[in-house]
């Protein structure tokens, strides 16, 4: 199926910018989708063509944003794209509106004012829809620091893991990541993985563009819903948030959290960004790494890291893991071969967590670490450089192109788990490392599920999602499986600036 350019900001402003497009321009236009990027509306297109220079630094003023905007419709109109306008609004109307929205992502007073008159002196004035704009992005940009429920002396306490359907006692633990786009494909990826009959779902986080309210609403809370429905389980749900659910402040994500499991049975309503499970064998770990990449006004200086007090309420939890196995979930990475946090391929503040977690006495059993944040299927060496299976799952919907170059690993960084194909041979990995086939023009998005016995010992396992704009016909391949806990690791050095390369294991186990 064609595939469009969805432009995708680690900054809040331009992410907000996006979400006040499309929920004031897109879901009005006669025929919209109920949810969804909304990603090939023309309009959408052509904002987020200007928004990419400005995150660039290539455009830094309203004037030369306007002038690109308005280039950007003239080529669409000369080429016959038509635009039906939203209701009770002329076409042009819509366009003054984006353009206002523009010059509002650079922070530029003056240009709104110019546009702002252009408004008044038009029809489009007796809609209110200029004052509508102003009050949306006052809601959702005021300058205050993001909703967090902090842990406190007596909670949250660790909720019972649900029981397994499997009559050996193994659990199913499916894992979404970066998966709230609520376009088809995101949908064909849930359907794809409810058929695998998981106890439990969890999401490593990012309701995009910028979790607002209406988009943790349509873009996560409904997919869950009818997915519960049309296969007839009621299966909980826990979520983190990502930097992207606390663009927008947090509260969509925090009003989510409080429907997400309302009502079903073996599941508790989460009120916290963070959560501990538990069974008798096994404890799933969540972290919220997303707080500290939402400062709405500095979030280039951002230090992804956890609040020390949701880090000390962590550390309780595993103090008190017994014998449980345990594996930790985030939205952020703990170390990745393509994106450097700040000057390393590690992040320092977490890695320097988990060194102290794994301190504590009696010493806990962590068995793997999960996160999202990069939109690609991630397998690392094991044995590796830290003392975890750390995998990136964050392929679950969110299109990243193949020729996108932020993609090809670095030779100095992570090592890649290597292998020339799938388990059996019958998938062959591009690049040389494990990761999802092309699907059209994008990397294959995807999903995990995690297989837990009740002995403490489990399977991870990988899969693709072959999308050819039919949800209904949509497949699943398996990409790579293996044993959770993996054989015992080297000791976590997190004083490098990179990591060095560690033997690779034999592909397919290990």
């Amino acid at each position: 199926m064609p595939r469009v350019r969805t432009p995708n900001f680690h900054d809040a402003r331009l992410s907000v910018a996006q979400s006040c497009i499309r929920e004031h321009v897109a879901k009005r236009t006669p025929g919209a989708p109920a949810s969804g990027l909304f990603a090939s509306h023309p309009m959408m297109q052509a904002a987020g063509a200007v928004l990419e220079r400005v995150h660039r630094g290539e455009i830094r003023d309203a004037a030369t944003a306007d002038a690109a905007y308005r280039a950007r419709r003239a080529a669409q109109t000369a080429e016959g794209v038509a635009v039906a306008a939203p209701e009770g609004l002329a076409g042009d109307c819509t366009d003054l509106l984006v353009r206002y929205v523009i010059a509002w992502s650079l922070d530029d007073t003056a240009g709104m004012s110019l546009i702002r008159s252009e408004w008044t002196d038009s029809p489009c004035d007796a809609t209110g829809w200029l004052q509508a704009v102003d009050d949306w992005l006052a809601y959702y940009w005021d300058g205050s620091e993001p909703q967090y429920a902090a842990p406190t002396a007596t909670g949250p306490q660790p909720f019972a893991l649900p029981p397994a359907a499997a009559p050996d006692g193994t659990l199913r633990v499916g894992i979404l990541g970066d998966w709230g786009t609520g376009e088809p494909e995101a949908l064909a990826v849930l359907d794809q993985l409810m058929q695998t009959q998981p106890d439990l779902l969890i999401h490593v986080g990012d309701v995009y563009y910028a979790g607002t309210e209406d988009e943790q609403n349509s873009n996560f809370l409904v997919p869950i819903a009818d997915a519960r429905q049309k296969y007839g389980r009621d299966v909980p749900v826990y979520a983190l948030p990502g930097n992207h659910d606390y663009y927008s402040g947090g509260a969509g994500f925090y009003g989510m959290l409080a429907r997400l499991n309302q009502g079903v049975p073996n599941a508790s309503v989460q009120a916290n960004s963070f959560f501990c499970l538990r069974s008798a064998a096994w404890q799933l770990q969540g972290m919220d790494t997303g707080y500290n990449d939402s400062d709405l006004l500095h979030v280039a200086r951002d230090d992804t890291h956890l609040r020390s007090d949701e880090a000390a309420w962590h550390q309780a939890q595993l103090a008190d893991a017994g014998g449980r196995r345990v594996i930790l979930f985030s939205h952020h990475q703990l170390f990745s071969a393509f994106e450097k946090i700040g000057k390393l391929w590690q992040n320092p503040s977490l890695a320097g967590n988990l060194d102290a977690w794994r301190a504590v006495t009696p010493a806990p059993g962590i068995a793997a670490w999960l996160w999202g944040h990069e939109h690609v299927l991630e397998v690392y060496q094991v044995p590796g450089p830290l003392p975890v299976v750390g995998r990136c799952v964050g392929n679950g919907a969110f299109p990243v192109f193949t020729d996108s170059a932020g993609y090809t690993p670095g030779t100095d960084t992570v090592p890649l788990q290597a292998a020339r194909s799938s388990p059996g041979g019958a998938i062959p990995f591009p690049n040389g490392f494990v990761q999802s086939q092309p699907d059209d023009l994008v990397w294959a998005s995807g999903y995990t599920v995690l297989e837990l016995a009740a002995d403490g010992t489990g399977t991870a396992s990988y899969y693709q999602v072959k999308f050819g704009g039919d949800v209904s016909a949509a497949t699943s391949q398996l990409l790579w499986t293996e044993p959770i806990p993996a054989q015992a690791a080297r000791t976590l050095d997190t004083s490098g600036a990179s990591i060095g390369a560690a033997e690779p294991a034999a592909p397919g186990g290990y």
